[in-house]
């Protein structure tokens, strides 16, 4: 654990460099911008079997010159019958990304999940590292980045292998990330990212596609494919997560 504070003081430091600008620049709050959006999927079904599936998220980002916040929250959860475990599972990040020029920036990234039945009960990582906007238009964007970062993750109480097992590591990430506008109520996007480690290594790629359906509704069908190099016995490499949902932005 002795590797923790040098990654959070990294994140420390470019969270007080934003709060220093914004007290600085007189103009900032003028321009700093609130937006954000909030969504929610629901599928149940009885045959011979009642299932029922739920999947939630919000998104909160403040955008102020050459700082960009982006925080979030994301559930899922489908309730098993007495073979299957289900899925119970949230998610909660931080993004603070600082812009050097129109091209390059510094960014920071926390992350914490908790999973009820995987081969990881917890996982808190931390990374921060220098990134480029390869893309940057009112209509498409697209940025690359890479960097060090800490992580912390624990197994399942259950685990045949390693009951409880808690592990401390510092890893390497990378991940690329982008979105494109096809019309003014359509819109995709998505990215790839890695964590690499000693004692797992994972991938993970995510898509969207977001269509309009008034001011501020929106349908959105979103996927998401996680590939862990290290596993418990009888749990999968692969996890994938495909959701249909309603969107609000505010």
């Amino acid at each position: 654990m002795s590797k923790l504070p040098v990654i959070v003081s990294l994140l420390s430091t470019l969270t007080l460099l934003s709060f220093s600008t914004m007290a600085k620049d007189e103009d900032s709050t003028a321009s700093g911008e609130f937006s954000g959006d909030a969504k929610v999927g629901f599928i149940y079904t009885k045959t011979d079997e009642t299932s029922m599936s739920v999947n939630s998220g919000v998104t909160l980002k403040y955008e102020e010159q050459l700082w960009h916040h982006t925080a979030a929250f994301s559930t899922y959860y489908t309730r098993g019958n007495d073979s299957d475990d289900g899925t119970n599972k949230n998610k909660t990040t931080y993004d603070l990304k600082y812009d050097m020029s129109e091209t390059f920036f510094i960014f920071g990234n926390a992350k914490y999940e908790h999973d009820q039945f995987a081969t990881y009960r917890e996982q808190i990582l931390l990374v921060s590292g220098f990134g480029a906007n390869l893309i940057d238009s009112e209509k498409a964007s697209l940025d690359i980045g890479a960097g060090p970062g800490y992580r912390y993750s624990k197994r399942q109480r259950f685990d045949d292998d390693l009951p409880n097992h808690s592990e401390d590591e510092m890893i390497a990430n990378i991940f690329i990330e982008g979105d494109s506008k096809i019309t003014d109520g359509l819109e995709i996007g998505g990215g790839v990212r890695m964590d690499y480690g000693d004692s797992n290594t994972t991938t993970t790629t995510h898509g969207y596609l977001k269509n309009k359906l008034m001011e501020s509704l929106s349908l959105m069908i979103d996927a998401e494919y996680i590939y862990n190099s290290v596993v418990a016995s009888g749990k999968a490499h692969d996890e994938i997560y495909s959701t249909i949902s309603l969107n609000y932005d505010f």
